[in-house]
């Protein structure tokens, strides 16, 4: 609860309430949608910030494929290279230019602020996955990706490439 203001505890609550006396579960949906909006992603836990990540970078993904790109974001927190972001997962996620769904410019951005409820519970189970160790590391440590449609103007004589097991849209590297 700590994430979100008193005022959207209040109208999702309220939207609930709104569905019940209807008759309906309508307000449960409108209560789950109410809370992962957000205006500030600083008040964010890691959880949700990875959550949103997954939302913002990979919601057309298989599970298989959002659980690899996650662990990207915790290989880097463990990397110990500070142009990645210091000490923690959030300050990894929000560095400027790493995830690309952050930057403000980005279209994703919008949309990771206010997520499809359906489509975003999968990616904040995977996230709780990921940070509760249920799912191993399918990368072998990637800590880069992109999507195979793209090349980024990376140095790619610093990254190795890793072969995932799977059908993935997106290519992994781990840094050398």
């Amino acid at each position: 609860m700590e994430n979100y203001t008193r005022r959207e505890i209040l109208r999702g609550l309220t939207a609930f309430l709104g569905g019940l006396a209807i008759g309906n579960l309508n307000g449960l949906e409108a209560l789950a949608e109410e809370s992962y909006k957000t205006s500030d992603l600083n008040k964010d836990s890691e959880e949700m910030l990875l959550a949103r990540m997954l939302y913002g970078e990979a919601r057309g993904c298989s599970k298989e494929e959002k659980i690899a790109i996650a662990y990207t974001a915790l290989n880097r927190n463990k990397d110990e290279k500070k142009w990645n972001g210091e000490n923690n997962l959030k300050t990894v996620l929000l560095k400027k230019r790493q995830y690309s769904c952050f930057n403000e410019k980005d279209p994703n951005r919008t949309k990771l602020m206010n997520p499809d409820s359906k489509i975003f519970e999968e990616c904040l189970e995977v996230a709780r996955g990921v940070l509760n160790k249920r799912y191993k590391d399918p990368t072998n440590g990637a800590t880069h990706y992109h999507t195979r449609n793209i090349k980024p103007n990376w140095d790619y004589s610093k990254l190795e490439e890793r072969n995932l097991e799977g059908n993935f849209k997106h290519k992994f590297y781990k840094e050398n």
